[in-house]
């Protein structure tokens, strides 16, 4: 994962998990159809941020807690 660091200070990351059409969870895709495009609702997670500056961070260990929950976050669900 590259540019982990330019996360940091941002108190509530809100990641998209997925889409929704008129009700109805978009597993993956994405509708054929511009005017349908436009009715999609963004639906959201918000993980918690750090604040600690990890732009000299080598090894993941090092890494604060919130940005590993946010990389594992990130692997479960890609």
């Amino acid at each position: 994962m590259t540019k982990l660091d330019v996360l940091t200070g941002i108190e509530k990351l809100k990641v998209c998990t997925h889409y929704e059409l008129d009700g109805k969870m978009l597993n993956g895709s994405m509708p054929g159809r511009v005017d349908d495009l436009g009715r999609c609702k963004t639906i959201y997670e918000e993980l918690p941020g750090w604040t600690e500056d990890i732009s000299k961070i080598k090894n993941y260990e090092d890494l604060p807690q919130n940005a590993k929950n946010y990389i594992k976050f990130v692997e479960d669900n890609v």
